[in-house]
Protein backbone atom coordinates (compact mmCIF):
# COMPACT_ATOMS: atom_id res chain seq x y z
CA UNK A 1 0.00 0.00 0.00
CA UNK A 2 1.22 3.47 -0.95
CA UNK A 3 1.92 5.90 2.04
CA UNK A 4 -0.55 8.67 1.78
CA UNK A 5 1.70 12.45 0.92
CA UNK A 6 1.89 14.73 4.00
CA UNK A 7 4.40 17.29 2.76
CA UNK A 8 4.85 19.59 -0.21
CA UNK A 9 7.56 21.82 -0.98
CA UNK A 10 6.52 24.30 -3.95
CA UNK A 11 8.93 26.94 -5.77
CA UNK A 12 6.75 29.41 -7.36
CA UNK A 13 8.30 30.99 -10.67
CA UNK A 14 11.45 31.21 -8.73
CA UNK A 15 9.98 34.23 -6.83
CA UNK A 16 9.03 32.63 -3.36
CA UNK A 17 9.10 28.85 -2.16
CA UNK A 18 5.63 27.46 0.01
CA UNK A 19 5.47 24.46 1.56
CA UNK A 20 2.22 22.60 2.40
CA UNK A 21 1.45 19.70 5.45
CA UNK A 22 -1.57 18.19 6.39
CA UNK A 23 -3.19 19.92 9.18
CA UNK A 24 -1.71 23.26 8.87
CA UNK A 25 -2.35 26.73 6.25
CA UNK A 26 0.33 27.27 3.31
CA UNK A 27 3.80 28.27 5.13
CA UNK A 28 6.32 30.15 3.05
CA UNK A 29 9.81 29.00 3.53
CA UNK A 30 12.41 31.67 4.41
CA UNK A 31 16.12 31.99 4.10
CA UNK A 32 16.74 30.90 7.17
CA UNK A 33 14.53 27.95 6.36
CA UNK A 34 12.21 29.20 8.65
CA UNK A 35 8.32 28.55 8.10
CA UNK A 36 5.32 31.13 8.85
CA UNK A 37 2.02 31.29 7.63
CA UNK A 38 1.74 32.45 3.98
CA UNK A 39 -0.80 35.53 4.40
CA UNK A 40 -1.86 35.21 0.51
CA UNK A 41 -2.57 31.71 0.92
CA UNK A 42 -4.35 32.30 4.54
CA UNK A 43 -7.67 32.44 3.15
CA UNK A 44 -7.60 28.66 2.08
CA UNK A 45 -7.83 27.13 5.52
CA UNK A 46 -5.65 24.34 6.24
CA UNK A 47 -4.56 21.46 3.95
CA UNK A 48 -6.34 18.24 4.60
CA UNK A 49 -4.85 16.01 1.57
CA UNK A 50 -2.41 16.03 -0.78
CA UNK A 51 -2.82 13.70 -3.87
CA UNK A 52 -0.78 13.12 -7.08
CA UNK A 53 -2.22 12.27 -10.67
CA UNK A 54 0.62 10.48 -11.74
CA UNK A 55 -1.29 10.02 -15.49
CA UNK A 56 -0.64 13.84 -15.42
CA UNK A 57 2.13 14.66 -13.47
CA UNK A 58 -0.16 17.08 -11.21
CA UNK A 59 -0.17 17.34 -7.49
CA UNK A 60 -3.26 18.48 -5.47
CA UNK A 61 -3.36 20.58 -2.19
CA UNK A 62 -6.92 19.81 -0.75
CA UNK A 63 -7.99 22.94 2.01
CA UNK A 64 -10.77 22.36 4.64
CA UNK A 65 -12.55 25.26 2.50
CA UNK A 66 -13.18 23.14 -0.30
CA UNK A 67 -10.60 24.91 -2.49
CA UNK A 68 -7.63 22.60 -4.72
CA UNK A 69 -4.29 23.90 -5.78
CA UNK A 70 -3.05 21.84 -8.59
CA UNK A 71 0.88 22.14 -9.14
CA UNK A 72 2.85 20.42 -11.86
CA UNK A 73 5.45 18.11 -11.00
CA UNK A 74 8.30 20.67 -12.26
CA UNK A 75 7.61 23.27 -9.53
CA UNK A 76 7.89 20.76 -7.04
CA UNK A 77 11.14 20.62 -4.95
CA UNK A 78 9.88 18.06 -2.48
CA UNK A 79 7.21 15.58 -1.58
CA UNK A 80 7.23 13.36 1.89
CA UNK A 81 5.06 10.75 3.54
CA UNK A 82 5.20 10.02 7.51
CA UNK A 83 5.70 6.24 7.96
CA UNK A 84 6.51 6.77 11.35
CA UNK A 85 3.56 9.39 12.27
CA UNK A 86 5.78 12.42 13.28
CA UNK A 87 4.21 15.05 14.33
CA UNK A 88 4.58 17.85 12.23
CA UNK A 89 7.36 20.19 14.17
CA UNK A 90 9.29 16.17 14.11
CA UNK A 91 8.81 15.80 10.48
CA UNK A 92 9.60 19.22 9.13
CA UNK A 93 12.43 19.21 11.28
CA UNK A 94 14.15 16.22 9.93
CA UNK A 95 14.37 18.37 6.74
CA UNK A 96 15.62 21.18 8.02
CA UNK A 97 12.74 22.82 8.49
CA UNK A 98 11.75 25.33 11.44
CA UNK A 99 8.00 25.96 12.13
CA UNK A 100 8.02 29.80 13.37
CA UNK A 101 4.33 30.41 13.86
CA UNK A 102 2.31 32.63 16.46
CA UNK A 103 2.57 31.49 20.30
CA UNK A 104 -1.35 32.74 20.62
CA UNK A 105 -4.02 32.65 17.61
CA UNK A 106 -4.98 35.52 16.79
CA UNK A 107 -8.83 36.52 16.57
CA UNK A 108 -8.94 35.91 12.84
CA UNK A 109 -7.31 32.30 13.02
CA UNK A 110 -9.85 31.76 16.10
CA UNK A 111 -12.73 32.83 13.98
CA UNK A 112 -11.54 31.00 10.62
CA UNK A 113 -11.38 27.67 12.25
CA UNK A 114 -14.82 28.21 13.23
CA UNK A 115 -16.90 29.37 10.34
CA UNK A 116 -18.02 27.06 7.54
CA UNK A 117 -15.93 24.07 9.35
CA UNK A 118 -17.62 21.32 7.24
CA UNK A 119 -18.60 21.30 3.50
CA UNK A 120 -20.35 19.07 1.27
CA UNK A 121 -20.12 19.08 -2.31
CA UNK A 122 -22.86 17.94 -4.07
CA UNK A 123 -22.53 16.48 -7.50
CA UNK A 124 -26.43 16.99 -8.60
CA UNK A 125 -28.78 20.26 -8.62
CA UNK A 126 -30.25 19.97 -4.96
CA UNK A 127 -34.80 20.33 -5.34
CA UNK A 128 -34.53 23.42 -3.38
CA UNK A 129 -31.14 25.74 -2.69
CA UNK A 130 -30.12 29.42 -2.86
CA UNK A 131 -28.03 30.79 -5.57
CA UNK A 132 -25.43 33.68 -4.44
CA UNK A 133 -22.73 35.31 -6.28
CA UNK A 134 -20.46 38.30 -5.58
CA UNK A 135 -18.63 41.07 -7.16
CA UNK A 136 -15.34 42.34 -5.82
CA UNK A 137 -13.58 45.55 -4.49
CA UNK A 138 -9.80 45.26 -4.02
CA UNK A 139 -8.30 46.58 -0.31
CA UNK A 140 -6.25 49.85 -0.86
CA UNK A 141 -4.16 51.63 1.88
CA UNK A 142 -3.70 55.22 2.05
CA UNK A 143 0.15 56.48 2.47
CA UNK A 144 1.66 59.89 2.34
CA UNK A 145 4.78 60.25 0.24
CA UNK A 146 6.87 63.15 -1.62
CA UNK A 147 3.92 65.44 -0.07
CA UNK A 148 0.95 63.70 -1.08
CA UNK A 149 -0.95 60.79 0.09
CA UNK A 150 -1.14 58.02 -2.69
CA UNK A 151 -3.48 54.71 -2.36
CA UNK A 152 -1.64 51.44 -2.95
CA UNK A 153 -2.85 47.80 -2.54
CA UNK A 154 -3.16 46.15 0.39
CA UNK A 155 -3.85 43.04 1.93
CA UNK A 156 -5.79 42.20 5.74
CA UNK A 157 -5.80 39.44 7.40
CA UNK A 158 -4.24 37.42 4.31
CA UNK A 159 -7.58 38.93 1.51
CA UNK A 160 -6.45 41.45 -1.03
CA UNK A 161 -10.41 41.74 -1.53
CA UNK A 162 -13.82 41.51 -0.31
CA UNK A 163 -17.36 41.39 -1.34
CA UNK A 164 -18.61 44.73 -2.62
CA UNK A 165 -22.02 43.38 -3.99
CA UNK A 166 -23.68 40.28 -2.29
CA UNK A 167 -26.51 38.81 -3.78
CA UNK A 168 -28.82 35.57 -3.52
CA UNK A 169 -32.19 33.82 -4.67
CA UNK A 170 -33.75 30.54 -3.47
CA UNK A 171 -35.21 28.32 -6.22
CA UNK A 172 -37.80 25.61 -5.90
CA UNK A 173 -38.63 23.19 -8.56
CA UNK A 174 -37.37 25.62 -10.66
CA UNK A 175 -40.14 28.23 -9.07
CA UNK A 176 -38.60 31.36 -7.14
CA UNK A 177 -39.20 31.52 -3.76
CA UNK A 178 -38.85 33.56 -0.54
CA UNK A 179 -34.87 34.47 -0.26
CA UNK A 180 -34.24 37.65 -2.09
CA UNK A 181 -30.66 39.39 -0.98
CA UNK A 182 -29.22 41.86 -2.97
CA UNK A 183 -27.12 44.48 -0.72
CA UNK A 184 -23.83 46.70 -1.32
CA UNK A 185 -21.24 47.17 1.15
CA UNK A 186 -18.93 49.81 2.43
CA UNK A 187 -15.27 48.75 3.22
CA UNK A 188 -12.96 50.88 5.01
CA UNK A 189 -10.36 49.95 3.03
CA UNK A 190 -12.28 50.39 -0.43
CA UNK A 191 -11.01 53.22 -2.52
CA UNK A 192 -13.24 56.33 -2.35
CA UNK A 193 -14.48 56.10 -6.22
CA UNK A 194 -15.97 52.54 -4.96
CA UNK A 195 -17.65 53.83 -2.15
CA UNK A 196 -19.46 56.22 -4.55
CA UNK A 197 -20.18 54.23 -7.08
CA UNK A 198 -22.06 51.93 -4.39
CA UNK A 199 -23.93 54.94 -3.59
CA UNK A 200 -25.05 55.84 -6.66
CA UNK A 201 -26.58 52.62 -7.51
CA UNK A 202 -27.71 52.34 -3.87
CA UNK A 203 -30.07 55.79 -4.18
CA UNK A 204 -30.10 56.16 -0.48
CA UNK A 205 -29.24 59.41 1.41
CA UNK A 206 -25.58 59.16 2.48
CA UNK A 207 -25.93 58.42 5.84
CA UNK A 208 -28.52 55.55 5.10
CA UNK A 209 -26.34 54.11 2.83
CA UNK A 210 -23.35 53.88 5.39
CA UNK A 211 -25.92 52.40 7.82
CA UNK A 212 -27.39 49.82 5.20
CA UNK A 213 -24.07 49.20 4.15
CA UNK A 214 -21.53 48.69 6.94
CA UNK A 215 -20.00 45.01 6.18
CA UNK A 216 -20.79 44.21 10.10
CA UNK A 217 -24.24 44.77 9.24
CA UNK A 218 -24.47 43.23 5.60
CA UNK A 219 -23.37 40.23 7.24
CA UNK A 220 -25.59 39.84 10.36
CA UNK A 221 -28.82 40.15 7.59
CA UNK A 222 -27.50 37.66 4.91
CA UNK A 223 -27.12 35.00 8.35
CA UNK A 224 -30.18 36.04 9.16
CA UNK A 225 -32.17 36.08 5.81
CA UNK A 226 -30.11 33.96 3.92
CA UNK A 227 -28.18 31.12 5.30
CA UNK A 228 -30.48 30.47 8.31
CA UNK A 229 -32.52 29.06 6.13
CA UNK A 230 -30.76 26.11 6.34
CA UNK A 231 -30.79 25.50 2.17
CA UNK A 232 -27.91 24.07 0.10
CA UNK A 233 -25.93 26.83 -1.62
CA UNK A 234 -24.96 27.12 -5.28
CA UNK A 235 -22.40 28.96 -6.73
CA UNK A 236 -20.75 29.67 -10.32
CA UNK A 237 -17.15 28.87 -9.16
CA UNK A 238 -17.29 28.52 -5.40
CA UNK A 239 -13.94 29.26 -5.37
CA UNK A 240 -13.91 32.90 -4.76
CA UNK A 241 -17.37 33.22 -3.34
CA UNK A 242 -17.25 31.18 -0.88
CA UNK A 243 -13.70 32.40 0.08
CA UNK A 244 -14.63 35.79 0.60
CA UNK A 245 -17.95 34.50 2.38
CA UNK A 246 -15.57 32.81 4.95
CA UNK A 247 -13.21 35.95 5.24
CA UNK A 248 -16.08 38.01 5.77
CA UNK A 249 -17.83 35.89 8.60
CA UNK A 250 -14.39 35.34 10.54
CA UNK A 251 -13.67 38.82 10.04
CA UNK A 252 -17.10 40.26 12.27
CA UNK A 253 -17.63 36.35 14.08
CA UNK A 254 -16.83 38.19 17.57
CA UNK A 255 -19.89 40.86 16.68
CA UNK A 256 -22.11 38.60 15.32
CA UNK A 257 -24.95 36.98 17.98
CA UNK A 258 -25.17 33.72 19.42
CA UNK A 259 -27.33 32.58 17.37
CA UNK A 260 -25.62 33.47 14.18
CA UNK A 261 -22.05 32.34 15.03
CA UNK A 262 -23.67 29.10 15.58
CA UNK A 263 -25.60 29.17 11.62
CA UNK A 264 -21.91 30.12 10.56
CA UNK A 265 -20.41 27.47 12.27
CA UNK A 266 -23.24 24.58 10.52
CA UNK A 267 -21.62 22.41 7.87
CA UNK A 268 -22.35 23.64 4.45
CA UNK A 269 -24.25 21.50 1.19
CA UNK A 270 -22.54 23.48 -1.76
CA UNK A 271 -23.06 23.00 -5.50
CA UNK A 272 -20.77 24.51 -7.82
CA UNK A 273 -22.12 25.38 -11.32
CA UNK A 274 -18.74 25.77 -13.34
CA UNK A 275 -17.47 22.26 -11.78
CA UNK A 276 -20.86 20.89 -13.17
CA UNK A 277 -20.66 22.31 -16.38
CA UNK A 278 -17.08 20.73 -16.94
CA UNK A 279 -18.61 17.27 -15.70
CA UNK A 280 -21.34 17.39 -18.64
CA UNK A 281 -18.93 19.40 -21.40
CA UNK A 282 -16.27 16.16 -20.79
CA UNK A 283 -19.18 13.75 -20.39
CA UNK A 284 -17.94 11.61 -23.37
CA UNK A 285 -14.10 11.73 -23.28
CA UNK A 286 -13.17 8.23 -23.23
CA UNK A 287 -9.85 9.50 -20.54
CA UNK A 288 -10.34 10.77 -17.30
CA UNK A 289 -10.55 15.05 -16.91
CA UNK A 290 -7.33 16.26 -15.23
CA UNK A 291 -8.48 19.94 -15.20
CA UNK A 292 -11.10 22.02 -15.98
CA UNK A 293 -11.84 24.78 -17.81
CA UNK A 294 -12.35 28.48 -16.82
CA UNK A 295 -16.06 28.75 -17.83
CA UNK A 296 -17.33 32.45 -18.04
CA UNK A 297 -20.82 32.03 -16.95
CA UNK A 298 -22.31 34.69 -19.42
CA UNK A 299 -20.56 33.12 -21.94
CA UNK A 300 -21.55 29.81 -21.30
CA UNK A 301 -25.31 31.82 -20.77
CA UNK A 302 -24.49 32.73 -23.96
CA UNK A 303 -23.91 29.45 -25.68
CA UNK A 304 -27.01 28.22 -24.49
CA UNK A 305 -28.69 30.94 -25.70
CA UNK A 306 -29.50 33.06 -22.15
CA UNK A 307 -29.36 36.55 -22.69
CA UNK A 308 -28.21 38.58 -19.24
CA UNK A 309 -28.99 42.37 -19.79
CA UNK A 310 -27.23 43.19 -17.04
CA UNK A 311 -23.42 41.07 -16.26
CA UNK A 312 -21.44 41.18 -13.45
CA UNK A 313 -24.35 42.67 -11.08
CA UNK A 314 -24.49 39.75 -8.29
CA UNK A 315 -28.20 39.82 -8.55
CA UNK A 316 -29.01 39.22 -12.23
CA UNK A 317 -25.44 36.97 -12.47
CA UNK A 318 -27.40 34.82 -9.84
CA UNK A 319 -30.69 34.65 -11.72
CA UNK A 320 -28.41 33.25 -14.80
CA UNK A 321 -26.54 30.64 -13.06
CA UNK A 322 -29.62 29.59 -11.65
CA UNK A 323 -31.14 29.43 -15.68
CA UNK A 324 -27.49 28.04 -16.76
CA UNK A 325 -27.36 25.29 -14.27
CA UNK A 326 -30.84 23.83 -14.66
CA UNK A 327 -30.66 24.24 -18.54
CA UNK A 328 -27.38 22.06 -18.53
CA UNK A 329 -28.94 19.30 -16.47
CA UNK A 330 -31.71 19.03 -18.78
CA UNK A 331 -29.34 18.97 -21.61
CA UNK A 332 -27.40 16.15 -19.49
CA UNK A 333 -30.31 14.23 -18.92
CA UNK A 334 -31.44 14.46 -22.87
CA UNK A 335 -30.76 11.43 -25.12
CA UNK A 336 -27.16 11.88 -26.93
CA UNK A 337 -26.66 11.62 -30.17
CA UNK A 338 -23.83 9.01 -30.74
CA UNK A 339 -22.13 9.28 -34.04
CA UNK A 340 -21.24 6.02 -36.09
CA UNK A 341 -18.91 5.36 -38.30
CA UNK A 342 -18.22 8.09 -41.63
CA UNK A 343 -18.04 6.38 -44.98
CA UNK A 344 -16.63 7.25 -48.25
CA UNK A 345 -19.57 8.13 -50.89
CA UNK A 346 -19.80 6.46 -54.02
CA UNK A 347 -18.31 7.88 -56.68
CA UNK A 348 -20.23 8.36 -60.04
CA UNK A 349 -17.73 7.31 -62.56
CA UNK A 350 -19.63 4.90 -64.87
CA UNK A 351 -22.59 7.64 -64.84
CA UNK A 352 -19.69 9.85 -66.25
CA UNK A 353 -18.83 7.44 -68.68
CA UNK A 354 -21.86 6.89 -69.92
CA UNK A 355 -23.13 9.93 -70.42
CA UNK A 356 -19.83 10.47 -73.00
CA UNK A 357 -20.89 7.52 -74.78
CA UNK A 358 -23.00 8.98 -77.44
CA UNK A 359 -19.91 11.92 -77.99
CA UNK A 360 -17.88 9.07 -78.62
CA UNK A 361 -19.76 6.98 -81.18
CA UNK A 362 -19.99 10.17 -83.05
CA UNK A 363 -16.38 11.22 -83.47
CA UNK A 364 -15.23 7.89 -84.18
CA UNK A 365 -18.22 7.39 -86.95
CA UNK A 366 -17.04 11.10 -88.35
CA UNK A 367 -13.06 10.19 -87.93
CA UNK A 368 -14.44 7.60 -90.28
CA UNK A 369 -15.87 9.27 -92.94
CA UNK A 370 -13.05 11.67 -93.66
CA UNK A 371 -11.21 8.39 -94.55
CA UNK A 372 -9.26 7.80 -91.34
CA UNK A 373 -7.64 4.52 -90.46
CA UNK A 374 -8.98 2.18 -87.72
CA UNK A 375 -5.36 2.58 -86.16
CA UNK A 376 -5.95 6.72 -86.29
CA UNK A 377 -9.48 7.21 -85.23
CA UNK A 378 -8.61 4.60 -82.01
CA UNK A 379 -5.45 7.56 -81.11
CA UNK A 380 -7.83 10.47 -81.62
CA UNK A 381 -10.56 8.82 -79.60
CA UNK A 382 -8.58 7.06 -77.02
CA UNK A 383 -10.21 3.81 -77.19
CA UNK A 384 -8.45 0.50 -78.74
CA UNK A 385 -8.73 -0.72 -82.25
CA UNK A 386 -11.05 -3.44 -81.45
CA UNK A 387 -13.57 -0.62 -79.92
CA UNK A 388 -13.32 0.93 -82.90
CA UNK A 389 -14.09 -2.26 -84.81
CA UNK A 390 -16.84 -3.02 -82.52
CA UNK A 391 -18.52 0.61 -83.13
CA UNK A 392 -18.54 0.81 -87.04
CA UNK A 393 -19.84 -2.62 -87.21
CA UNK A 394 -22.05 -2.89 -84.47
CA UNK A 395 -23.06 0.57 -83.03
CA UNK A 396 -25.27 2.67 -84.94
CA UNK A 397 -24.45 6.16 -85.57
CA UNK A 398 -25.63 8.66 -82.89
CA UNK A 399 -28.22 11.15 -84.65
CA UNK A 400 -27.68 14.58 -83.50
Amino acid sequence: MVEPLVMLVRNQKNVATYLYILGYPALQLNDDCSLTPAQKQAVAGKVTQITLNSTKKLYAIHFDIGETLQISHKNILKVATNPNALAAPELLAQFGYQLDLPTTTTHFQANFQQVFPAIKQLKTIPQHYIVIDCEFGPFFKRQFHAGCYHWTPTTINGAESTIFQLAALSYQDNQQTSVYYDRLLDFPAFLPEKKLAALAASGQPLSEFEQAAAPEQVLKDFIDHVLAAALPLVFWDQSQDLKALHWLGAQYFQKLSATQQAILSQPLQVFDGEKYTNTVINRSNQKPLATNHNLPLNGVAGLLNIFNPHQHNALWDAQTTHYVVNQMARIQAATPQILTQPLPTQPAVQKAETSLQPTKYQLVHQLRATGKTYREIAVSAGISISGVNYILKKAKPVQV
